[in-house]
């Protein structure tokens, strides 16, 4: 297992307009990220294409109100996640932590680390200014 934190993001918004967020996200078309295509919505979570190269599908595992959120991430690769997002009330702003434990074979653990790394930050990036502008 391939554990991953990224960095706190301090997010301008409440706990409350995080976690709506969180839980929500998938009800919209992000086939506009950088390297994302295919976006389909499902009941709890979504379908996308990642790079073109492999279908992710993310479902909604765990809402702890105002304080975490969690996906279970399969793809159609021998790769499996978990992802979880923490939320701390900061004032009148928030602390955003992802976690990803990843599923990836040892062999391959030193090749893709950076990648997922950079990854994440990515995503936290992009997560920080939806919040933001939602």
């Amino acid at each position: 297992m391939l554990k991953i934190n990224s960095n706190t993001e301090t997010v301008a918004a409440s706990p409350e307009k995080v976690y709506q967020v969180l839980t929500q996200f998938f009800n919209q078309d992000l086939s506009q990220l950088p390297g994302v295509s295919g976006w389909e919505t499902l009941e709890n979570g979504c379908r996308f294409n990642v790079q073109g190269q492999i279908q992710c599908q993310l479902t909604l595992t765990e809402q702890v109100p105002y304080s975490r959120v969690g996906y279970k991430a399969e793809t159609d690769k021998p790769v499996s996640a978990q992802v979880v997002f923490d939320i701390e009330p900061d004032g009148e702003t928030s602390r955003l932590q992802g976690h990803l434990d990843v599923e990836v074979p040892f062999f391959l653990q030193g090749m893709v680390k950076g990648l997922i790394d950079k990854f994440m930050d990515t995503a936290m990036q992009h997560l920080k200014t939806a919040i933001e502008r939602s």
